[in-house]
C-alpha cells in the first residue's frame, strides 16, 4: 500500500472519529494561471527594437518572436503583436502555451537580466551554473545580482527539457535564505503544474520563515498529491501545532510503519513534543526547515552552535525562534544581515526591538559600551532614532559609524542606518559630519545624497580642520563611484538592444525559439574634459602622498594594487609612476585566486554579450575578495565584464563595496 493510500484511510478514519466530512479542495488550488502580462510586452520591446536593425529575419516564419508567450517555442501572428498606444485601452490577447520553466516575478524594468539572458547557453550549462552559484555570495553587490538572476523571467535553451532550472533556481534561493522571494517564485507558476519537489520548497520556506499556520495551509493543499515522506511528516508537524494529539500518534506509526525509525533527530524531537523534555543535542546538528519548526512547538531554543555553521536556515530560525535567548538573537541577527539572510530593514526592526531603559538611550554616548556588540549597536540605533534634535542624532550616528569601523562593520551601519541619515540637514551646520555622511551614503549607494554631502565637504574645507585630508583619503572610493570626474574615456550608453545581442551575429532565444540579430554598430565615444584628467592626476598624486606615509605599508600596498587594478577595469587612468611604486621585490607571492577555467569563461562570456553565464562567473570571481589575500585583477576583471554587459551601475557599487571593506 503507497503513501497516499495510507493518507486517504487516514482521512477517512480521523473523519468517522470526529465525525466531520472530507474537506473540499481549497478554492485557490487551480490549475492554470493567467500569463504574466509584463514579459509579453518586454518580448514586445525586444521585437521592435530589433526590427529596426535585423528587418529580414522578422519576416521569416522561422525566426518569428512569440510575444504571447514566455517559453520557447510557440508563435503567433502579427495581429496578436500590437498593442495600443493608450494605456488604458482594452485589448484581447491571445496567449500561446506558458513555458512554466521561464516563469520570473521581475523583468528588465524591475532589474531582471532580460528575456534572453540565457542566450549561447544550453540548458545543462545553465542548470550547473545555478547549482553552483554560492549560498553566501561575498558582497551584498553580488548576492542583490544572484537573486535577480534567479527570479528574472527569461525564455531558456530547448535542449534537455528534462532538467528543471526552475526547481533549480528556487533551491538556490531557499539555500541563500532568500524565502520571501524562493515563495514568490513557486507561485509565479501554476499549482497544476508544480512537481512535489517545488512544493516541498514552498512548505520549507514558510517554515524557515516562522509561517507555520501559512505552511500548514500549503501542506493540507498539496498533501494529497504526493507520495514522499516528507509530506506524512509534515502532517505531523502540523498535528502537533494545532495540539490535535490524535492525528498527531496516527501519522507517526504512519511514518514508523513505512520507514522505520531512520530519521533519529524527527522522532527525537517528537519524543520531546510529547514528554516536555530537551531533545538531545546531538540529534541537533545539521537542521532542516522541518526540524526547526518542530523545536519551535517543542518550546526549545536551536543550539548557539548553529550560528556558526553557516546554515542559512538554522540562523534564520535562531532569530525567529520565541525561545531564543535576547543577546544570541541580536548577535544571530548581526551576522544575517551581514551574510545577506534578513534585510537592513528587519535588523532595524530587531534592534528596535531590545529593552532599554530611557536613562540608557539619553546617556548612550557617555555610558560604558555593552558587552555584546550587537547589542551596543542597537542601544546607538535607538538613541538616533528617537532623538528629536538633528545635531545630537548625527553624533550618536557618527559614534556609531565609529565603533562600526573598528569592529569591520561599517557597510552593515550605513545599511542599517539609512533611513535616518536622510532626515540629517545637508548643510553647513553639519560639515564636520559631512565625510562620514558621504562614506555612509556611499555604502547604501544613496549617490545623489553622497554628492550633496560630498559638496558641503569641499565647502568647508580650510587649513584649520582635516576635511581635505580626509577628502583625499576617499579620493579613489569617489573616482570609482563617478562622484568625482576623472578624465576617463566613456562610451556612449547603449541602447537596450545593444545590451542584450551578440557582439557577432548568432542565435539568441526568444520567446518563439531561435532569433538571429545583427551585431551592433561600434559604439561612439566621448572624452571628458582634459581639465578633469589633469585634476585626476593631482588628486591622485595627493592620494599616493598619503599611502606612502602609512605605518602599514604592507596594507598599503594591497590597497593599492586594488585601486589600480578597478581603475583599469573602469578605464580610469592609473598616472604614471603610481604602479612603479608597487614594484617592489619579492615579486612571486602567494595569491588566493580564481581557476583560469572561471576567467576564461568570465571574459568569453562578456565579449559575447551572455548575460545569465557572466553575472554567474562574476559571482563565482568576487568569492575571494572577503580574503586579505584576495588577487585584485580577478575583481577589475569582474567589474569590466559587469560593464560589457550592460551593467555599469552594479559594477561600480560592487567596487566600491569592495574598496569600503578594504581594512585601512
Amino acid at each position: 500500500m503507497n503513501l497516499r493510500s495510507r493518507l486517504l484511510i487516514q482521512t477517512c478514519l480521523l473523519a468517522m472519529m470526529t465525525g466531520t466530512g472530507i474537506v473540499s479542495a481549497p478554492a485557490y488550488a487551480q490549475t492554470s494561471a493567467p500569463v504574466p502580462l509584463f514579459l509579453k510586452q518586454e518580448a514586445e520591446r525586444d521585437a521592435e527594437l530589433r526590427s529596426d536593425e535585423t528587418p529580414s529575419s522578422q519576416n521569416s516564419p522561422s525566426n518569428a518572436v512569440s510575444s504571447g508567450s514566455f517559453g520557447a517555442g510557440t508563435t503567433s501572428t502579427p495581429e496578436t503583436n500590437s498593442f495600443p498606444s493608450d494605456p488604458n485601452a482594452v485589448q484581447s490577447l491571445t496567449l500561446g502555451a506558458v513555458d512554466v520553466e521561464a516563469v520570473g516575478t521581475i523583468d528588465r524594468s524591475r532589474g531582471g537580466l532580460g528575456i534572453d539572458m540565457w542566450n549561447g547557453t544550453t540548458r545543462k550549462s545553465a542548470a550547473q551554473l545555478i547549482s553552483d552559484l554560492p549560498a553566501t555570495p561575498a558582497t551584498h553587490t553580488a548576492r542583490d545580482l544572484q537573486i535577480r538572476l534567479l527570479l528574472s523571467a527569461a525564455a531558456l535553451p530547448q535542449d534537455s527539457k528534462e532538467i528543471s532550472l526552475l526547481e533549480a533556481r528556487v533551491a538556490k534561493l531557499i539555500n541563500m535564505g532568500a524565502l520571501d522571494e524562493a515563495i514568490e517564485l513557486v507561485r509565479a507558476a501554476p499549482q497544476g503544474s508544480r512537481g512535489s519537489m517545488l512544493a516541498q520548497a514552498e512548505v520549507n520556506a514558510l517554515l524557515i520563515g516562522a509561517k507555520i499556520d501559512e505552511a500548514c495551509s500549503a501542506i493540507e493543499s498539496y498533501g494529497a498529491s504526493y507520495d514522499e515522506m516528507f509530506w506524512l511528516k509534515a502532517a505531523v508537524m502540523c498535528a502537533f501545532y494545532v495540539n490535535d494529539p490524535a492525528s498527531a500518534a496516527f501519522s507517526v506509526d504512519l511514518v514508523r510503519e513505512m520507514d522505520g525509525e531512520s530519521d533519529a533527530t524527527f522522532f527525537g524531537l517528537v519524543g520531546a513534543i510529547r514528554s516536555g523534555s530537551a531533545v538531545s543535542p546531538d540529534l541537533l546538528q545539521e537542521l532542516r526547515p522541518i526540524d526547526i519548526a518542530l523545536l519551535a512547538i517543542a518550546k526549545q531554543s536551536i543550539p548557539n552552535s548553529q550560528l556558526d555553521s553557516g546554515n542559512a536556515a538554522a540562523i534564520i530560525g535562531m532569530i525567529n525562534a520565541d525561545a531564543t535567548a535576547t543577546d544570541i538573537r541580536l548577535e544571530a541577527a548581526r551576522k544575517a544581515e551581514k551574510l545577506g539572510l534578513i534585510s537592513a530593514d528587519q535588523l532595524a526592526g530587531i534592534y528596535g526591538a531590545v529593552n532599554f531603559d530611557a536613562s540608557a538611550l539619553d546617556s548612550a554616548l557617555d555610558d560604558a559600551p555593552e558587552g555584546i556588540q550587537a547589542r551596543q549597536y542597537a542601544k546607538l540605533y535607538q538613541a538616533a532614532i528617537q532623538s528629536d534634535v538633528p545635531a545630537a542624532r548625527a553624533e550618536i550616528l557618527a559614534a556609531l559609524f565609529e565603533n562600526a569601523e573598528i569592529e569591520g562593520d561599517f557597510l552593515q551601519a550605513a545599511r542599517l542606518t539609512a533611513p535616518v541619515l536622510t532626515e540629517i540637514p545637508i548643510n553647513g551646520d553639519f560639515s564636520w559630519f559631512a565625510v562620514v555622511a558621504l562614506k555612509a551614503s556611499i555604502a547604501s549607494n544613496a549617490l545623489e545624497r553622497a554628492e550633496n554631502w560630498l559638496q558641503v565637504a569641499k565647502n568647508a574645507a580650510n587649513p584649520s580642520n582635516d576635511i581635505a585630508w580626509r577628502i583625499s583619503l576617499l579620493y579613489p572610493v569617489l573616482a570609482i563611484s563617478g562622484l568625482e570626474e576623472t578624465g576617463a574615456v566613456k562610451p556612449v550608453e547603449n541602447t537596450m538592444a545593444q545590451m542584450d545581442v551578440q557582439s557577432t551575429p548568432q542565435p539568441s532565444f526568444g520567446l518563439g525559439g531561435a532569433v538571429t540579430v545583427n551585431a551592433p554598430e561600434p559604439q561612439q565615444v566621448e572624452t571628458q574634459d582634459p581639465q578633469a584628467l589633469a585634476r585626476h592626476r593631482a588628486r591622485m598624486a595627493e592620494w599616493q602622498e598619503m599611502q606612502a606615509a602609512r605605518g602599514d605599508q604592507a596594507a598599503a600596498k594591497r590597497y593599492g594594487e586594488l585601486i589600480f587594478n578597478l581603475y583599469e577595469g573602469f578605464g580610469i587612468e592609473v598616472p604614471a609612476g603610481l604602479w612603479d611604486g608597487l614594484l617592489t621585490a619579492p615579486y612571486a607571492e602567494d595569491r588566493l585566486t580564481i581557476s583560469s577555467a572561471v576567467s576564461h569563461h568570465l571574459n568569453a562570456s562578456a565579449a559575447a554579450r551572455q548575460k545569465a553565464k557572466t553575472v554567474a562567473m562574476a559571482i563565482q570571481a568576487q568569492q575571494i575578495s572577503a580574503e586579505e589575500n584576495a588577487d585584485p585583477k580577478a575583481l577589475a576583471d569582474t567589474v569590466a565584464a559587469l560593464e560589457l554587459v550592460g551593467l555599469p551601475s552594479d559594477a561600480r557599487h560592487l567596487a566600491t563595496e569592495l574598496l569600503l571593506s578594504f581594512d585601512q
